[in-house]
Parts: structure tokens; sequence; C-alpha cells
């Protein structure tokens, strides 16, 4: 089911089988998308890693993302770019920014409970009812609220599955919106020092509310979101590798190298040999 408004806004639901993957492949490849699993078990290879998930998980991957391989049974996918909704501008009203889309980490995933999934089930049936509605002037308005308050429930589940303790949401904010900057600036700030000045906190700061909230350092998301980088464009573009350490704001190439073979045990042109087998 496709919506599609006078400016470009659209939005996409469908349940999703193996006979339907055509619909998989090319409606994937731009804007915001949430992959529901329904079936018994989905794996996918998304930027070369692994993520299996089971019924009623859902996965949430952007326009960065690159889905190299998947086996499912069935899925429901919505997908909207941002004309029809910004993340960013209304992150306000949601405050998926940073969380569900546009971490510098992994690739987010929550687990829908048998509680919740009454919920889950009653929206994605009226979504799906009002995008088959005739179009008329309130049902792009109508379908946002519905995909707002989809993304508002599971906003809350990720925080409660991700963040057990954190009871300042102040903490919450501020480990998000610092993933949404690594996001956003990785190829042009590479320290520690670069965001916290951006956030008003110092290194330390940062620091000790990672150590204390998740398992992961400040610095280690941004070394994790340049080696996905690199690893794309080595795999999917023909630049060279001085290009390569140059775009990502390495000192030279050794530099580049080293950071590189230290991640992965390979240096870059092993590594690229190696995916084109």
């Amino acid at each position: 089911m496709i919506f599609n408004g006078s400016l470009e806004e659209f939005l996409f639901a469908a349940e999703i089988v193996p006979e339907r993957m055509y619909m998989f492949e090319q409606d994937l490849h731009t804007g915001l998308s949430v992959i529901w699993n329904v079936g018994k078990k989905a794996t996918f290879t998304i930027d070369k890693t692994p993520i299996t998930i089971g019924k009623n998980c859902i996965i949430f991957i952007t326009g960065f993302h690159t889905i190299d391989s998947y086996k499912f049974e069935e899925l429901r996918v919505i997908q909207f770019n941002k004309p029809f909704y910004c993340v960013e501008n209304h992150d306000s009203q949601v405050g998926c920014k940073g969380l569900l889309f546009f971490g510098a980490s992994s690739v987010p995933k929550i687990k829908i409970s048998k509680e919740r999934s009454r919920a889950f089930e009653l929206l994605w049936e009226i979504l799906i009812m009002e995008i088959e509605e005739e179009d008329d002037e309130l049902k792009m308005e109508m379908l946002r609220i519905l995909l707002k308050r989809f993304l508002i429930l599971c906003v809350r589940i990720f925080k409660n599955q991700n963040y057990v303790g954190i009871k300042e949401s102040t903490s919450i904010g501020l480990i998000r919106e610092y993933n949404f900057l690594v996001e956003k600036y990785y190829k042009s700030k590479t320290t520690v020092a670069d965001y916290a000045k951006m956030l008003f906190k110092s290194p330390k700061t940062l620091s000790n509310l990672f150590k204390k909230h998740i398992d992961k350092t400040p610095l280690q998301i941004i070394s994790e979101r340049r080696l996905l980088e690199a690893k794309r464009m080595l795999k999917y573009t023909d630049q060279s590798i001085q290009d390569i350490a140059d775009e990502l704001a390495f000192s030279d190439i050794q530099a580049f190298s080293n950071f590189f073979k230290k991640n992965t045990h390979l240096t870059p042109t092993a590594f690229k040999l190696s995916q084109s087998k």
C-alpha cells in the first residue's frame, strides 16, 4: 500500500512474503524503514553484520544502511520519506532521533511483548485501512498521526529494553543526541571532545555517562561509525584508499590502514579484495 502526497510525500506500508520479495528489494533503498517480523524467524545481513530477529521483533533502518541478504517468512514494512514526516524536525513529538533512527551504533531492535501486541496489531490494521481510504484533505494528516503513534510505542519499548535503570530523561536525551551528532558529523569530527563541545559538556562527563548506562564508550561509537563507512566505501565504491582516508578525515593513508587493520585484522586492500570474490 502506498500513499503519495502532492509535494513528494511518501508512505509505504505492506505485508511482504517471500513470493513478493520484489517489493522488499525495490522499496527499502530510500527513506526510513520499520521492519516488523511476524513470521517465525527472519535473518538479515545489514552492513556485513548478521542479524536474527524472532516473531514480533522490529528493526529500524535508514537509507544509510545496506541490506546485503535476507531470509524471512513474513514481514510488515513501513517506510516513509522526509517530506512525509521528518523525525529530526519533529523530534519533540516522537523522540526517536538517535534511538530508532540516526543512531551511530548497531541496528536498533525491539521485541513486542504479549501485553503490547494487541496495540500494535490494532494500529497496523487502522494504518492499512487509512491508506486504502479515498484521498481527501485529511488523509495525510491522519496517516502522520498513526505513524507518530506507532513510533512513540516503539520508542517506549526501546527505552525500557535498552536503558534499564536510567530514570533521568536528561541522560537518555544526551545519549541519543550524541548518537545523532556522530551520525551527522562522523566524517569531519573524530574526537569525543568535538561532540562534547557541541553538547556543552566535558569529554569526561560524556565518558562517565556512557560508562554508567551503556556498554560502549563515546569513542567506540565514533570509531564504529567511521569503520562502518570505510567498509561501505571499500565494498560499494571505486574510490581509492587514499580518497577514503581523506574523506574520513584520517591524517594520512597509513593512519587509516592502521585503524582499519586494528579493527578488522585486514588491510583495506585485503578487505576490498575479499568483497569482490
